[in-house]
């Protein structure tokens, strides 16, 4: 062979793999989004937090009861603990000390129990599709 042929063959080669690797840009991700209920009522204004056991993680504030996660800004398919945070909207907005650090604010009452948030017990599992309807109706 010729060394040009070869230096050609180098260069097509290293053309293949650069475009082969270029298309795994990671595990794929799946958007999710839902409603959340309290007692009946739409959570006006919160949190929702998505965790496996492996690390992965995404979430989404909650508004008038609606939250979404992008496909793009989603989880890898698997299953997730779900934590709803809750916040009193009645609760001050935290006061920044003379200096502008914190300053000592207490800490704001979580409308939800317990068992949706710190010590959570819901869950959820994101399938491979592009979006997965996790909705909560927590009494």
């Amino acid at each position: 062979m010729s060394s040009n042929v070869v230096r050609l063959s180098a260069v097509a080669l290293g053309v293949v793999l650069a475009a082969l690797a270029g298309c795994d840009s990671g595990p794929k991700r799946a958007g999710v989004s839902g409603t959340v209920k309290y007692k009946g009522e739409p959570v006006k204004a919160g949190s929702i937090n998505f965790r496996a056991d492996n690390g992965d993680a995404g979430g989404a504030p909650i508004t008038n009861g609606q939250y979404s996660v992008p496909a793009a800004a989603g989880m890898p398919p698997g299953k997730y603990k779900v934590a709803i945070n809750y916040p009193d909207p009645k609760a001050p907005a935290p006061k920044a000390s003379p200096d502008g650090l914190p300053g000592d604010n207490p800490p704001v009452k979580e409308l939800l129990p317990a068992k949706y948030n710190t010590t959570t017990e819901l869950t959820a599992e994101i399938k491979a599709q592009a979006s997965n309807d996790a909705s909560f109706d927590l009494k």
